[in-house]
């Protein structure tokens, strides 16, 4: 009953600080829905958007955040993570309110590029709190809450946008941000960061609260305490060679998240779907897809701390390599002048959907919870600030030039291109990666080769 009690206060806890996730996931998808308006419709703004200021209303947060990275680092060792998420989270609300009343363009460049930056560095921390306040045999499902979140954002942005006005959109996307930030008043500080700060006993005094018990919670600190001791000296960090053999995995695990193809398959729905001729509308496929998203990462927080992370990654980058081995195909098929036909009119959207699933599934819900895992505490703010940096390059190279690739190499090379690193990813996974299932941090301290530890 004790264990339960404590299971239950650790997933009120996550789940209340992972409704921060939401309004990032509107603020994702907001350019698939406003872009259409605000390039062809009549809104409050002076002018309509042309294509190339849309190219950067897509991509600008990216590059914003990459550059805001190392400042969200500097800051997170100041003031912790609870206040650096509430904190960030009061300023997005502020910018936000922007969105409602601007009405010149060069404003919307101003909230992308804000949003982008502030929302990185919640993103910073929210996989790391997770996984600081979440014990080891509920930490995967806990992880998994922000990618959740992530999607039902996304879904409430495609449901809304395409049907009501610039306007009311934006209302309704201000509102959830603002019932997001206020769960951040309340909960409690990660113990780590308490340790770190010399507060002992408040840290212990929270992590007995979420265990539930003071004899896990002392165990619990003096494992903390063995791999914090490992870390005295920064200066020396990147001589360290577990941290760096960390930093190569999640490095090459963040890289792949965007290599692998999924962003660029979802810029590229609306071709996919007008060549496939099928009836159904865009705007009806993304809900379909924002609803299929939703039930990939349920089903992951539900087997991630039964199944183990190293088996689902690996069997969904497969499911994915066969969905981008089929788009690739179908456009193959096409682009030699064959005639579709039977089978092959739904191939396509066969794929598309393996595609999606498997993605939410795998990659999108685990790979920030591994990341979040493999690192020690004390390098876990370094170690996802230049893994996220990593991710949000190339998600901006990947906005900005997929369709420059498709061009010149043509749509069938780079879908197949994409199958074979889901493959080469699930090799590396398969032979380079830890599991950290049910693994204290010290456990998988030393599965990755650290020794000394107590």
């Amino acid at each position: 009953m004790v264990h339960l009690t404590a299971s239950l206060r650790q997933y009120i806890i996550i789940i209340s600080v992972n409704l921060t996730g939401i309004g990032m996931g509107m603020t994702f998808s907001w350019t698939s829905p406003m872009l259409v308006k605000l390039m062809n419709e009549d809104t409050q703004f002076s002018k309509r958007v042309t294509e190339e200021e849309a190219s950067w209303l897509a991509s600008l947060g990216f590059l914003c955040s990459i550059i805001c990275l190392p400042g969200f680092y500097w800051l997170v060792g100041l003031l912790g993570r609870k206040k650096m998420m509430l904190y960030l989270s009061l300023a997005r609300a502020c910018v936000n309110m922007l969105y409602i009343f601007a009405s010149e363009i060069w404003t919307l460049f101003i909230v992308r590029a804000a949003t982008g930056a502030l929302e990185i560095g919640i993103l910073t921390n929210l996989p790391a709190y997770n996984a600081e306040i979440a014990s080891k045999q509920i930490r995967g499902a806990l992880g998994t809450m922000g990618q959740l979140s992530t999607a039902i954002g996304m879904l409430i942005m495609l449901s809304v946008g395409p049907y009501a006005s610039y306007q009311m959109v934006n209302i309704v996307y201000q509102c959830v941000v603002t019932i997001g930030l206020i769960p951040l008043f309340f909960i409690p500080e990660s113990p780590f960061c308490m340790l770190r700060k010399g507060r002992t006993d408040e840290a212990l005094k929270i992590l007995t609260y979420l265990r539930g018990s003071e004899l896990t919670a002392q165990e619990e600190m003096k494992q903390m305490t063995a791999v914090y001791d490992q870390k005295v000296d920064k200066r020396i960090l990147f001589k360290d060679i577990v941290f760096l053999k960390t930093l190569g995995i999640v490095t090459i695990l963040s890289t792949g998240y965007q290599m692998i193809g999924y962003c660029s398959v979802t810029l590229y729905l609306q071709t996919i779907l007008e060549v496939t001729g099928t009836s159904i509308s865009s705007e009806v496929v993304s809900v379909i897809f924002g609803v299929m998203q939703i039930f990939a990462c349920f089903v992951t927080t539900l087997l991630s701390d039964r199944a183990g992370r190293k088996p689902i990654l690996v069997s969904t980058l497969a499911g994915m390599a066969v969905g981008m081995i089929g788009l690739g195909t179908f456009f193959f098929i096409k682009d030699s002048g064959s005639e579709i036909e039977g089978f092959l009119n739904y191939m396509p959207l066969i794929s598309l959907v393996i595609i999606v699933l498997c993605f939410n599934a795998g990659m999108g819900s685990l790979s920030i919870v591994l990341s979040a895992e493999l690192f020690d505490n004390p390098t876990r703010s370094i170690g996802i600030c230049v893994t996220l940096s990593m991710t949000m390059l190339f998600g901006f190279l990947n906005l900005k030039y997929f369709p420059m690739m498709t061009t010149a190499l043509g749509s069938a090379t780079v879908f197949w291109s994409f199958a074979v690193i889901c493959v080469l990813l699930l090799l590396f996974i398969s032979f380079c990666v830890p599991e950290t299932k049910r693994k204290t941090f010290l456990e998988i301290q030393k599965a990755l080769g650290r020794k000394n530890l107590g």
